[in-house]
Protein backbone atom coordinates (compact mmCIF):
# COMPACT_ATOMS: atom_id res chain seq x y z
CA UNK A 1 0.00 0.00 0.00
CA UNK A 2 1.07 3.58 -0.56
CA UNK A 3 0.62 6.62 1.64
CA UNK A 4 2.15 9.87 2.86
CA UNK A 5 4.17 10.37 6.01
CA UNK A 6 2.15 12.55 8.39
CA UNK A 7 5.05 13.16 10.73
CA UNK A 8 8.03 11.64 12.51
CA UNK A 9 9.25 12.32 16.05
CA UNK A 10 13.03 11.93 16.35
CA UNK A 11 12.84 11.88 20.15
CA UNK A 12 10.53 8.86 20.36
CA UNK A 13 11.52 7.37 16.97
CA UNK A 14 7.87 6.99 16.08
CA UNK A 15 5.79 8.31 13.21
CA UNK A 16 2.53 7.99 11.35
CA UNK A 17 1.46 7.46 7.75
CA UNK A 18 -1.78 8.44 6.09
CA UNK A 19 -2.56 5.51 3.82
CA UNK A 20 -4.17 6.07 0.46
CA UNK A 21 -7.01 3.90 1.76
CA UNK A 22 -7.92 6.70 4.16
CA UNK A 23 -6.59 5.05 7.33
CA UNK A 24 -3.74 6.07 9.63
CA UNK A 25 -0.85 3.72 10.33
CA UNK A 26 1.75 4.12 13.06
CA UNK A 27 5.36 3.01 12.70
CA UNK A 28 8.71 3.04 14.46
CA UNK A 29 12.25 3.58 13.15
CA UNK A 30 12.84 -0.17 12.78
CA UNK A 31 10.06 -0.27 10.17
CA UNK A 32 11.75 2.36 7.96
CA UNK A 33 13.67 0.97 4.98
CA UNK A 34 14.32 4.23 3.14
CA UNK A 35 17.41 6.47 3.19
CA UNK A 36 17.79 9.05 5.94
CA UNK A 37 14.80 9.73 8.16
CA UNK A 38 11.12 10.05 7.21
CA UNK A 39 9.95 13.56 6.33
CA UNK A 40 6.43 14.93 6.44
CA UNK A 41 4.85 14.53 3.00
CA UNK A 42 7.14 11.71 1.78
CA UNK A 43 5.34 9.24 -0.45
CA UNK A 44 6.02 5.72 0.80
CA UNK A 45 5.11 2.13 0.08
CA UNK A 46 4.49 -0.11 3.09
CA UNK A 47 2.92 -3.26 4.43
CA UNK A 48 -0.15 -2.69 6.60
CA UNK A 49 -0.71 -4.96 9.59
CA UNK A 50 -3.87 -3.82 11.34
CA UNK A 51 -3.06 -0.17 12.13
CA UNK A 52 0.72 -0.53 11.94
CA UNK A 53 2.98 0.15 8.94
CA UNK A 54 5.98 -2.13 8.38
CA UNK A 55 8.61 -2.53 5.65
CA UNK A 56 8.29 1.13 4.68
CA UNK A 57 10.13 2.13 1.49
CA UNK A 58 10.53 5.64 0.19
CA UNK A 59 8.82 6.16 -3.19
CA UNK A 60 9.30 9.90 -3.58
CA UNK A 61 10.84 12.31 -1.08
CA UNK A 62 9.16 15.59 -0.29
CA UNK A 63 10.88 18.65 -1.74
CA UNK A 64 12.67 20.89 0.76
CA UNK A 65 13.03 24.49 -0.47
CA UNK A 66 16.72 25.47 -0.27
CA UNK A 67 17.82 28.03 2.28
CA UNK A 68 19.43 31.27 1.12
CA UNK A 69 22.97 29.89 1.14
CA UNK A 70 22.03 26.75 -0.77
CA UNK A 71 19.87 28.62 -3.24
CA UNK A 72 22.51 31.17 -4.26
CA UNK A 73 25.74 29.23 -3.88
CA UNK A 74 25.12 25.49 -4.27
CA UNK A 75 24.59 23.84 -7.68
CA UNK A 76 22.99 20.78 -6.07
CA UNK A 77 19.30 19.97 -6.30
CA UNK A 78 16.43 21.51 -8.26
CA UNK A 79 14.51 24.78 -8.35
CA UNK A 80 11.29 25.66 -10.13
CA UNK A 81 10.62 28.40 -12.66
CA UNK A 82 8.97 30.59 -10.04
CA UNK A 83 11.99 30.29 -7.73
CA UNK A 84 14.30 31.18 -10.60
CA UNK A 85 12.36 34.28 -11.71
CA UNK A 86 11.23 35.61 -8.33
CA UNK A 87 14.33 34.91 -6.24
CA UNK A 88 17.07 35.62 -8.79
CA UNK A 89 16.04 37.28 -12.04
CA UNK A 90 13.67 39.84 -10.48
CA UNK A 91 16.06 41.01 -7.70
CA UNK A 92 18.95 41.12 -10.20
CA UNK A 93 16.88 43.20 -12.64
CA UNK A 94 15.69 45.62 -9.94
CA UNK A 95 19.16 46.19 -8.45
CA UNK A 96 20.80 46.64 -11.86
CA UNK A 97 18.09 49.05 -13.02
CA UNK A 98 18.31 51.18 -9.87
CA UNK A 99 22.10 51.42 -10.16
CA UNK A 100 21.93 52.35 -13.85
CA UNK A 101 19.34 55.05 -13.11
CA UNK A 102 21.59 56.49 -10.40
CA UNK A 103 24.53 56.50 -12.82
CA UNK A 104 22.43 58.30 -15.45
CA UNK A 105 21.25 60.90 -12.92
CA UNK A 106 24.83 61.65 -11.92
CA UNK A 107 25.97 62.33 -15.50
CA UNK A 108 28.77 60.74 -17.53
CA UNK A 109 31.74 62.24 -15.68
CA UNK A 110 30.35 62.83 -12.19
CA UNK A 111 31.64 61.32 -8.97
CA UNK A 112 28.26 59.59 -8.53
CA UNK A 113 28.56 57.97 -11.94
CA UNK A 114 32.07 56.75 -11.15
CA UNK A 115 31.01 55.33 -7.80
CA UNK A 116 27.91 53.64 -9.20
CA UNK A 117 29.89 52.19 -12.10
CA UNK A 118 32.32 50.67 -9.59
CA UNK A 119 29.41 49.22 -7.62
CA UNK A 120 27.92 47.80 -10.82
CA UNK A 121 31.22 46.11 -11.65
CA UNK A 122 31.46 44.68 -8.13
CA UNK A 123 27.84 43.55 -8.31
CA UNK A 124 28.56 41.71 -11.55
CA UNK A 125 31.43 39.85 -9.89
CA UNK A 126 29.34 39.03 -6.81
CA UNK A 127 26.47 37.49 -8.81
CA UNK A 128 28.70 35.58 -11.24
CA UNK A 129 28.85 32.33 -9.26
CA UNK A 130 25.24 32.51 -7.97
CA UNK A 131 24.03 32.92 -11.56
CA UNK A 132 25.85 29.70 -12.50
CA UNK A 133 24.71 27.76 -9.42
CA UNK A 134 21.09 28.80 -9.91
CA UNK A 135 21.14 28.00 -13.63
CA UNK A 136 22.59 24.55 -12.88
CA UNK A 137 19.71 23.86 -10.48
CA UNK A 138 17.25 24.92 -13.20
CA UNK A 139 19.00 22.53 -15.59
CA UNK A 140 18.66 19.80 -12.99
CA UNK A 141 14.94 20.56 -12.78
CA UNK A 142 14.78 19.84 -16.52
CA UNK A 143 16.83 16.66 -15.88
CA UNK A 144 19.82 18.12 -17.73
CA UNK A 145 23.44 17.94 -16.57
CA UNK A 146 25.54 21.01 -15.80
CA UNK A 147 27.63 20.31 -18.91
CA UNK A 148 24.90 22.04 -20.91
CA UNK A 149 26.43 25.33 -19.71
CA UNK A 150 29.19 24.73 -22.23
CA UNK A 151 26.57 25.23 -24.96
CA UNK A 152 26.52 28.93 -24.09
CA UNK A 153 30.00 29.50 -22.61
CA UNK A 154 31.89 28.11 -25.62
CA UNK A 155 30.14 30.36 -28.19
CA UNK A 156 30.62 33.36 -25.87
CA UNK A 157 34.37 32.77 -25.59
CA UNK A 158 34.76 32.15 -29.32
CA UNK A 159 32.68 35.25 -30.12
CA UNK A 160 34.86 37.45 -27.87
CA UNK A 161 38.06 36.04 -29.39
CA UNK A 162 36.87 36.56 -32.97
CA UNK A 163 35.56 40.05 -32.14
CA UNK A 164 38.94 41.03 -30.70
CA UNK A 165 40.71 39.63 -33.76
CA UNK A 166 38.39 41.59 -36.04
CA UNK A 167 38.29 44.94 -34.22
CA UNK A 168 41.65 44.75 -32.46
CA UNK A 169 43.69 46.35 -35.29
CA UNK A 170 41.15 49.16 -35.63
CA UNK A 171 41.24 49.90 -31.91
CA UNK A 172 45.04 49.91 -31.89
CA UNK A 173 45.12 52.23 -34.91
CA UNK A 174 42.63 54.57 -33.26
CA UNK A 175 44.71 54.71 -30.10
CA UNK A 176 47.91 55.38 -32.02
CA UNK A 177 46.38 57.96 -34.36
CA UNK A 178 44.77 60.13 -31.72
CA UNK A 179 42.13 62.32 -33.39
CA UNK A 180 42.92 61.06 -36.89
CA UNK A 181 40.11 59.39 -38.79
CA UNK A 182 40.10 55.62 -38.61
CA UNK A 183 38.84 53.39 -41.37
CA UNK A 184 35.99 51.03 -40.39
CA UNK A 185 36.99 47.36 -40.05
CA UNK A 186 37.01 45.35 -43.26
CA UNK A 187 34.81 42.28 -43.48
CA UNK A 188 37.62 39.73 -43.39
CA UNK A 189 37.60 36.12 -42.14
CA UNK A 190 37.53 37.28 -38.51
CA UNK A 191 34.57 39.53 -39.29
CA UNK A 192 32.63 36.71 -40.93
CA UNK A 193 33.42 34.41 -38.00
CA UNK A 194 32.21 37.09 -35.58
CA UNK A 195 28.91 37.47 -37.40
CA UNK A 196 28.35 33.70 -37.62
CA UNK A 197 29.23 33.18 -33.96
CA UNK A 198 26.96 36.07 -33.01
CA UNK A 199 24.03 34.39 -34.76
CA UNK A 200 24.84 31.05 -33.11
CA UNK A 201 25.09 32.73 -29.71
CA UNK A 202 21.75 34.48 -30.21
CA UNK A 203 20.05 31.18 -31.10
CA UNK A 204 21.60 29.44 -28.09
CA UNK A 205 20.42 32.22 -25.78
CA UNK A 206 16.88 31.92 -27.13
CA UNK A 207 17.00 28.17 -26.53
CA UNK A 208 18.31 28.70 -22.96
CA UNK A 209 15.53 31.19 -22.27
CA UNK A 210 12.81 28.82 -23.46
CA UNK A 211 14.30 25.57 -22.10
CA UNK A 212 15.40 26.71 -18.65
CA UNK A 213 13.42 29.88 -18.11
CA UNK A 214 9.97 28.97 -19.42
CA UNK A 215 9.51 25.19 -19.40
CA UNK A 216 8.32 23.18 -16.44
CA UNK A 217 10.76 20.78 -14.87
CA UNK A 218 10.46 17.01 -14.73
CA UNK A 219 7.16 15.96 -13.19
CA UNK A 220 8.02 13.95 -10.11
CA UNK A 221 11.47 13.08 -8.83
CA UNK A 222 14.39 12.77 -11.21
CA UNK A 223 18.06 11.90 -10.73
CA UNK A 224 18.72 15.32 -9.15
CA UNK A 225 16.04 15.26 -6.47
CA UNK A 226 12.33 15.66 -5.70
CA UNK A 227 9.99 17.81 -7.79
CA UNK A 228 9.97 21.42 -6.47
CA UNK A 229 6.40 21.86 -7.73
CA UNK A 230 3.89 20.10 -5.54
CA UNK A 231 1.07 18.30 -7.35
CA UNK A 232 -2.30 20.00 -7.09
Amino acid sequence: MRGNVIGFDRDTNTGAISGHDGNRYDFVTQDWRGPGTPQRGDIVDFQAIERRATDIYLVEAIYKPPDIGHFYFSPRGRISRSQYWLKFVLPYFVISTVLQILAAIGGPWSALNTAVSAVLGLFGLVVFWPSIAIMVKRMHDRNKAAWYLLAIFVPVVLFIVSLCAWLGPVVVAAAAGGDAAVEPPAMNAAGVATVVLGIILFCVEIWFFVEFGCMRGTIGANRYGPDPVRPR
